[in-house]
């Protein structure tokens, strides 16, 4: 029935946030417009898409405002591949919500927010990591 999730988040600086996914290693696949400061972009890596979209440009096509002035939440669960190297890689880059550690299901993982603080777990499975 489902094929694949890409979510699309509402952001502030859309540059910025940019900048701050492709430092993850995802790569921009598109963006709109095609020239000048982007409105939405897609981003890739590996089997994640993720949609990013300056907020602005989004409120005439959303059927609802956000009340609160805030974003409405949102924790984006990553499978990784050495989870490790990637804590590394983000170090200094990234406010750390959580620390690196061992889940009580025997994940490896840490959190991490983005510019908008949109929180994203970084996960590694090493009992099963082929799951």
């Amino acid at each position: 029935m489902f094929k694949a999730l890409s979510p699309n988040i509402l952001v502030a600086d859309i540059e910025a946030s940019i900048a701050f996914y492709e430092h993850l290693g995802f790569q921009k696949l598109a963006q709109v417009p095609e020239q000048g400061k982007p409105q939405w972009a897609m981003l890739k890596d590996d089997q994640v898409t993720l949609m990013i979209q300056d907020k602005s440009s989004a409120e005439s096509d959303l059927p609802f405002r956000y009340t609160n002035g805030k974003n409405a939440g949102a924790l984006l669960y990553f499978d990784v591949e050495n989870v490790e190297e990637l804590r590394a890689r983000i170090d200094g880059k990234a406010l750390i919500v959580k620390e690196i550690h061992t889940t009580f299901h025997g994940t490896i993982e840490f959190m991490i927010a983005d510019p908008d603080h949109f929180l994203l777990i970084f996960a590694e499975d090493k009992k099963n990591p082929n799951a």
